[in-house]
């Protein structure tokens, strides 16, 4: 009896995965009826015009992104411990556009788990009340995707989309219904989404956000991904619920359903396959050579290894500039001083990786970056 209800609660659990991020139809519904439930006052919100600054219920939200394998979950993991912040966690999962409906729904049955490592293999633990990377639902939800299939691409937001963000981090941060208040009281939303690197003009629109992108040396990164790639790519093979998951999440960084980002796509040789270290390298290059280019987004580089080398100088010039408090030293605790350690690379392309330290050298050399603090 125990086997059989372990299967049939499985065979339930992925059933309510589908529902909640599948059909387009389930997942503006469920935000719809989050709204309704949930959202917090609005009084100060003229003729409907985007939310944003001190009339936003989480304004000077953070957003943390870059490409995968760079350090972006470790930045999530450090913010995440301050209290000024909220974000999705494997808790709202998996209705992440009515985390609030879902936490009611649920609240009874709350349950609790020992950290356990992530897919990743990585040494990264999680457990329920982790931050994690659930926003892509939203913009997958009310965005429009580029109609090219062999890139991951989505149109500039409206201001209606935007405007619905706006709410979206409302409901996260400072939902009605755990009586939020105003001023001091608020939390401030925070994420992880490494598909922001689409749209860094949109969210730079709101002057109270900071948005934090993270790069690390190319060829750790790309030799990285790769690994993560293969990994994924069996896992998949293996498991189709798991790819489908990673799918309705809006993730492709890797495993069967990796699609570049469009941006990107352009500027890579397209003989190189996923498969191939140096593709991974190629794409690292052609994501940051556009970084680079967005001269009127607004963003903070964070360069990982440096962030390895000084925690507590960098930290502390981050939280100045977000004007928040806390035990730095602490914080610096959670980053590690050293990679975890790899595998041996395999070759790469010399003409690859001359132009990718090109591109790392004028990462390093931004005026963008994030440095340590002096005193």
């Amino acid at each position: 009896m125990k086997a059989a209800r372990a299967n049939e609660y499985r065979r339930l659990d992925r059933w309510l995965h589908w529902l909640a991020l599948a059909p387009e139809s389930s997942r503006r519904l469920a935000f719809d009826l989050e709204r309704q439930f949930a959202l917090p006052d609005r009084s100060k919100v003229v003729d409907g015009a985007a939310r944003l600054g001190e009339d936003d219920p989480a304004g000077r939200s953070v957003y943390v992104c870059g490409l995968a394998r760079s350090g972006t979950t470790i930045l999530l993991r450090v913010l995440g411990e301050l209290d000024a912040f909220r974000s999705l966690t494997y808790r709202d999962m998996p209705f992440v556009l009515a985390p609030n409906i879902w936490a009611a729904l649920t609240r009874s049955g709350k349950q609790d788990a020992l950290p356990a490592e992530r897919a990743h293999g990585d040494g990264m633990l999680v457990d329920f009340d982790s931050p994690e990377a659930f926003e892509e639902v939203f913009w997958r939800t009310f965005g429009e995707s580029l109609p090219d299939e062999s890139c991951d691409g989505m149109a500039p937001p409206t201001d209606d989309v935007m405007s619905a963000f706006a709410d979206y981090r409302a409901l996260v941060a400072n939902p009605r219904v755990r009586g939020a208040g105003s001023g001091a009281g608020r939390k401030r939303y925070l994420s992880k989404n490494n598909n922001n690197l689409m749209r860094l003009g949109a969210l730079s629109r709101d002057t109270s956000a900071t948005i934090l992108l993270a790069y690390r040396d190319p060829v750790a990164t790309a030799q990285s991904l790769h690994r993560q790639h293969m990994n994924f790519c069996a896992v998949h093979a293996r498991d189709g619920f798991g790819r489908r998951y990673m799918r309705w999440l809006g993730h492709r960084e890797f495993g069967l359903d990796h699609r570049p980002f469009c941006f990107a796509h352009p500027e890579m040789d397209p003989a190189l396959s996923p498969d191939d270290v140096d593709y991974w390298l190629d794409y690292w290059n052609a994501v940051y050579r556009h970084v680079l280019r967005q001269e009127e987004a607004r963003f903070t580089l964070v360069n990982h290894e440096a962030l390895r080398r000084e925690p507590v100088g960098l930290l502390t010039n981050l939280l100045r500039t977000l004007g928040i408090d806390a035990n730095i030293a602490k914080l610096a605790e959670l980053i590690s001083p050293e990679p975890p350690s790899a595998p041996p690379g395999v070759a790469i392309d010399e003409e690859l990786l001359q132009r990718a330290t090109e591109t790392h050298r004028l990462l390093c050399a931004s005026e963008r970056n994030l440095r340590p603090a002096q005193d």
